[in-house]
């Protein structure tokens, strides 16, 4: 007979360690014990722009939520450090011209180079042990609830327990950035299926290995299914193939304060920080601090003094203190506003190596106590505390002493250091479109700069004169071009657009190089094509549009808008003049054609007749808008506003009708001198309105942040541009009057904090730029190499002369010449530009 008993063994595996039952609900798992789990992803704002009264109203914020939980609950918050998915692929984006191809080739390399980035994610979990049906039974004896439906306990628990979750996330959602784990679909198609992002969660904690697994037909006996690696006990447990390292924080300081463990959130290094505590009643934290307060008593006089009741012994000033102190511990946990519990923090490391993963814990133990915590790597303890790290274990390494929750919200890790959305957030983009560039910051943590949050994209970039501004805009705009168009019907996407309006002719070389179209508007030297205005009016919006644009040119030249007749006058030429064939609609053929003296004498000086005929009275209009579009105005805007102003109306209705559902970018450099107008003030309006509709951004970068205040667009700035890009400023704290704001002042009007002017003042000019937005606040720096400046970075004269002279000579090779001429090694990196 065979023998059964090898095949019945008693002994403990992996998953009867573990207290994971089923998965009773989206996002709820159910333990051995009866408890419920659930979990949220969260991060907290950046913690080197927060000021210290906002981290005290955070964590007062949270302990004022935590302090609601009492017997039965337990929460796990975890930071768990993870290597940086890298520079995205060549294969990702869609470069249409070599140069910008290069460039975002030598950015590969070198951010490949830094792999030594890692960032981090935030996870809470909460279990509910309900108590037993006896001591349920015993309360609804005491408190009479007619309004009660017994008859399925197990779903009124479930209503409760959800319930709990989200009066936590209506409370801490929005400013902790809270998102329920729940279900997801995994794939597309026919390869889709379902996975719970929950378990996904206790998988990665178990194993450290981030996978979407798929959820069973019957996801039941979850300890077996998550739990099924080899584990292998001892001072160093294995699972798998990977060691298990522990390392305990033993002391705590005699006063906390906000991010006092911060330190544990950016070390350069894969691992995860878990933070259990297990909450008590009231009255068991009142109980256990009694006994704390008993012992301390004991000891305030000697042994004979206390036999004799005497007052005259010594007496021991310690344990005084520290009994008056219990008693302040005990008058806080009866006031409830606070909740008291036990807390066991430990971080957690694994690794293959068993010798590098010794290393990584010493330094993680050497940093503890660099800031002045004791820690201690686990040993003989090791697997008790690794379970103890893992949620729904509430039993393992539990520590004694108590810690209140505000303590508690000192300790936890509520601020961050954000690395940036890993995708383009925009759903008119193709799934999965990269960030629109990676930049260099401080520390071990990346950061991937995307301008949109959601759908829009509209951008302020304030900054002194030289700080960075132009060079800046070139490299967003060259970064720009990696994204194309969804697939339209006919299966085919169209290439991402750029149009800027650029003064100081910083745009040039970038634009030249790329094969786009610069036009140096108003410089005489310059082979400025004529403009016509009136050529495209077939339409009823575009003749609209035209007839809007000639009582622009009369108010500009008549210093009064025209009247009623005057516009009837002009609405009737311009019918007339859409019967004329294309050839004749210039500016002089509509002058002829108008009947009131008025409005012809004003409109002479804009024909060939008068001085700005050379530019907006010609006969065919050469204006070609190519992917990428550089208007030159500087010269232009030195004519004044009457002859810069109709000129500038009708690039901008160029540029409007050049967007077609295309990803597009509109990028205006140093835009006070638009904010300063009337009528340009309007068309900003418009745009930030409209152009999100139309797929567009609008980038406006200007040195004046008064200008900003003063246009009286202020209110649509804020509402209307949710990213801003700040340039240090070493003004940026100093105050003005009520009637003329100092920089401080005009920076609070934008929404930053003391902290925030702090950064902008001590910032490195030319070097750091400070990103804010809804979705997160970060320093940076753009990292650029030598052939990325050879194109963002060349503005003054003697560059730009070459770079003519160059062209000239090369025609369209010319940027290899001037790589050369700048001692740029680019044949490195023409294998890996972008197809």
């Amino acid at each position: 007979m065979l023998a059964l008993a090898p095949f019945r063994s008693k002994a403990a595996g992996l998953p009867d360690l573990l207290n994971y039952a089923a998965l009773v609900d989206e996002g709820v798992v159910l333990g051995k014990d009866g408890s419920l789990m659930a979990g949220f992803f969260f991060r907290g704002d950046d913690a080197a722009s927060a000021t210290t009264s906002e981290r005290n109203y955070l964590t007062a914020l949270v302990n004022q939520y935590l302090a609601r939980f009492g017997s039965g609950w337990a929460v796990w918050t975890d930071a768990s450090r993870l290597a940086s998915p890298g520079y995205p692929a060549p294969e990702q984006s869609h470069f249409p011209e070599p140069i910008t191809a290069l460039i975002d080739a030598e950015r590969r390399a070198a951010f490949v180079k830094e792999n030594t980035l890692f960032e981090s994610e935030y996870a809470l979990v909460l279990q509910y042990l309900p108590p037993t049906r006896r001591d349920s039974k015993l309360g609804e004896l005491v408190y009479d609830d007619d309004g009660v439906d017994d008859s399925n306990p197990a779903d009124r628990l479930l209503l409760d327990f959800k319930k709990k979750l989200d009066d936590l996330q209506d409370g801490l959602g929005d400013l902790m950035h809270m998102r329920r784990m729940g279900t997801i679909t995994v794939g597309e198609g026919d390869e889709a299926y379902q996975s719970d992002e929950l378990c996904n969660y206790l998988h990665y904690v178990l194993t450290n290995e981030p996978i979407a697994l798929r959820i069973p037909d019957c996801p039941m006996y979850l300890d077996a299914w998550l739990g099924y690696p080899e584990l292998w006990p001892g001072d160093t447990p294995k699972l798998g193939n990977k060691f298990i390292s522990c390392v305990a924080i033993e002391g705590f300081p005699g006063n906390s304060f906000p991010g006092i463990l911060d330190m544990l959130d950016g070390l350069p290094m894969s691992y995860r920080w878990s933070s259990r505590f297990i909450f008590l009643e009231q009255h068991e934290a009142v109980a256990a601090l009694n006994r704390y307060r008993l012992k301390w008593q004991q000891k305030i006089r000697g042994f004979w003094s206390q036999v004799f009741k005497s007052q005259k012994g010594m007496i021991n000033t310690d344990a005084l203190k520290m009994a008056q102190e219990t008693e302040v511990a005990i008058n806080d946990a009866k006031s409830g506003l606070v909740a008291y519990g036990y807390y066991t923090p430990v971080v957690v490391l694994m690794h293959e190596d068993r010798n590098f993963l010794s290393e990584q814990a010493r330094y993680v133990k050497r940093e503890l106590e660099r800031k002045g915590f004791a820690a201690r790597i686990e040993t003989v303890n090791a697997l008790e505390a690794w379970l103890g790290s893992l949620p729904g274990q509430t039993y393992p390494n539990v520590r004694r002493p108590l810690v209140h929750t505000l303590n508690l919200a000192d300790l936890l890790p509520l601020a961050s250091v954000w690395p940036g959305l890993r995708e383009n957030p925009c759903d008119l983009y193709p799934a999965g479109s990269p960030p629109l560039m990676h930049t260099v910051t401080t520390g071990a943590t990346p950061f991937r700069l995307n301008l949109h949050v959601g759908d829009v994209g509209h951008t302020l970039i304030f900054g002194p004169t030289g700080a960075g501004k132009s060079t800046l805009l070139a490299t967003l705009q060259a970064q720009f071009r990696r994204y194309r168009s969804r697939r339209r019907r006919d299966g085919s996407t169209a290439p991402a657009t750029v149009t800027a309006f650029d003064k100081g002719r910083s745009l040039y070389a970038l634009c030249k190089a790329t094969g786009g179209v610069h036009y140096d508007i108003g410089n005489d030297e310059a082979d400025t094509p004529a403009l016509t205005p009136l050529v495209d009016i077939d339409s009823e919006s575009e003749a609209l549009w035209a007839e809007e644009w000639i009582a622009t040119c009369y108010e500009l030249q008549a210093k009064k808008p025209p009247t009623p007749q005057q516009k009837a006058e002009i609405h009737r030429a311009m019918n007339l003049l859409r019967e004329a064939p294309r050839e004749f609609r210039s500016l002089t053929d509509y002058v002829t054609t108008v009947q009131d003296a008025e409005v012809r004498d004003a409109l002479t000086h804009y024909t060939i007749s008068g001085s700005m005929g050379h530019l907006l009275d010609g006969k065919e209009d050469g204006l070609k808008i190519s992917n990428y579009t550089v208007f030159e105005i500087d010269d232009l805007m030195k004519m004044g506003d009457a002859n810069a102003i109709p000129v500038l109306l009708y690039l901008f209705r160029r540029f409007e009708r050049s967007l077609n559902g295309q990803p597009a970018m509109l990028s205006l450099d140093e835009a006070w001198v638009m904010l300063g107008h009337p009528v340009f003030r309007e068309k900003l309006r418009e745009w930030l309105k409209e152009l999100r509709k139309k797929n567009c951004l609008v980038i406006m970068a200007t040195q004046s942040l008064s200008d900003a205040v003063k246009s009286g667009l202020l209110d649509v700035l804020l509402e209307q541009c949710p990213t801003k890009i700040l340039l240090p400023n070493k003004e940026a704290d100093l105050h003005g009057t009520k009637e003329t704001p100092g920089p401080a002042d005009l920076y609070a009007m934008f929404g930053l904090n003391s902290k925030e002017i702090g950064i902008l003042k001590n910032g490195q000019y030319k070097r750091q730029y400070y990103y804010k937005s809804p979705l997160g606040r970060r320093v940076f720096e753009l990292g650029l190499g030598p052939l990325t400046k050879a194109f963002v970075a060349v503005s003054d004269k003697e560059d730009l002369a070459e770079v003519r002279n160059l062209i000239a000579d090369h025609g369209d090779d010319w940027p290899l010449f001037w790589l050369q001429h700048k001692g740029v090694d680019y044949e490195q990196y023409l294998s890996r530009k972008a197809a």
